[in-house]
């Protein structure tokens, strides 16, 4: 169903000033949250039609919903069985694009969207941060876990629906356009992070699109630790955790109510090894995340791979982000203060010279026996 997508300017006479020079910092400090001001009706006869019909789609919407959320209650009482479930979710999903579109022309619900002001309680929000998502943020995402091979190396390929970001405390707070202070400290997907800056674990955040609470599994891992024996590479879980309760409006992971089964062990890429992909994922729990899972710490290792712990719990991957880090003198720090074990350092086996003995000379061409 397409959505009639109506541009409303309003026209406003200003009067004639002299061009002044003001200082954008001083300006945004003394400017506190911006409210909605709509335009005065009367002035502009196109705007007041626009608003007209907008108002008259929205009352045939919602009045749309109620026969979509009556017949909703009625297939509810029906037998369980898989076709019910579909219908269910169809309906629900119309349902929810239609309270969308009954919202989505006002003027004041765009500004409020284009202001950072989106209450995900509703609909309309939810469904143009989605699209947001969709259209701004995913395909970066997607670039970059193929183009670095996150995908397979963790996990097999998905497409994220959710929108992850760590938060390690390492940016500066700004100020944007509206005046408001806001953290710059969330970084994109694939950057560099200094091991210095992340020896403290971070703040998460979940962008969902769903307003009912899900339970999650957040794990982070480190995929390309050395694996000398068999010559690879394999995982190291830094961070497990269980029980997550997530919806539209509750965005931040709590550890303290969420059941942490691996506590969090700051990344250190060893000395000698190239970068390293530390990734975090956000799975989904069983029935469409409406089960707890139960991870006993005897069950799971540091060495556990995310491919196990999504098999073996019935865990859906739905979002990861991931940062790269390589070797600085900081891990040396780590390894000393935190794990409290010696240091490990990597690198190639040095190449025998044939032409030199065991005491590094080289060898004469000619001997008398």
């Amino acid at each position: 169903m397409s959505i009639p997508r109506i541009v409303l300017r309003a026209s406003r006479m200003c009067p004639t000033s002299s061009a002044r020079t003001f200082s954008t910092q001083t300006v945004l400090r003394s400017v506190a949250e911006p409210a909605y001001k709509a335009p005065a009706l009367g002035v502009n006869r196109t705007y007041d039609e626009a608003l007209k019909i907008i108002g008259e789609d929205k009352i045939k919407r919602l009045a749309d919903v109620k026969k979509l959320e009556a017949s909703l209650t009625e297939l509810m009482k029906a037998t369980p069985s898989a076709a019910r479930d579909k219908e269910i979710a169809e309906l629900k999903e119309s349902i929810f694009k239609q309270e969308a579109y009954a919202e989505i022309n006002d003027p004041e619900i765009q500004w409020r969207f284009k202001n950072g002001q989106a209450d995900m309680s509703k609909a309309v929000f939810r469904y143009m941060k989605s699209k947001q998502f969709q259209r701004e943020t995913l395909p970066v995402i997607q670039q970059r876990i193929t183009q670095m091979f996150v995908t397979p190396d963790v996990l097999p390929a998905f497409t994220p629906t959710l929108n992850v970001q760590l938060d390690y405390g390492s940016g500066p707070v700004i100020k944007n356009a509206s005046g408001s202070s806001v953290s710059n400290n969330y970084f994109e997907v694939g950057s560099y992070l200094l091991p210095g800056k992340s020896i403290k674990e971070p703040k998460i955040n979940v962008t969902s699109f769903h307003p009912e609470q899900k339970y999650y599994t957040v794990a982070l891992v480190d995929p390309d630790m050395p694996d000398v024996e068999n010559q690879s590479f394999k995982q190291q879980l830094h961070w497990l955790m269980t029980n997550v309760s997530l919806s539209a409006t509750q965005t931040d992971v709590i550890q303290e109510s969420a059941d942490v089964v691996l506590p969090y062990v700051p990344p250190h890429p060893p000395k000698g090894t190239k970068y390293h992909r530390y990734t975090l994922l956000v799975a989904e729990q069983p029935n469409k995340g409406q089960d707890k899972v139960q991870i006993d710490r005897s069950q799971v290792s540091r060495e556990t791979t995310v491919r196990d712990l999504c098999s073996q719990y019935g865990l859906d991957s739905k979002g990861l982000t991931f940062f790269r880090q390589v070797w600085d003198k900081d891990v040396s720090k780590i390894y000393k203060d935190i794990l409290q074990q010696e240091e490990p350092v990597y690198g190639k086996q040095p190449k025998v010279d044939e032409l030199l003995d065991e005491t590094g000379q080289v060898k004469r061409k000619y001997v008398n026996l």
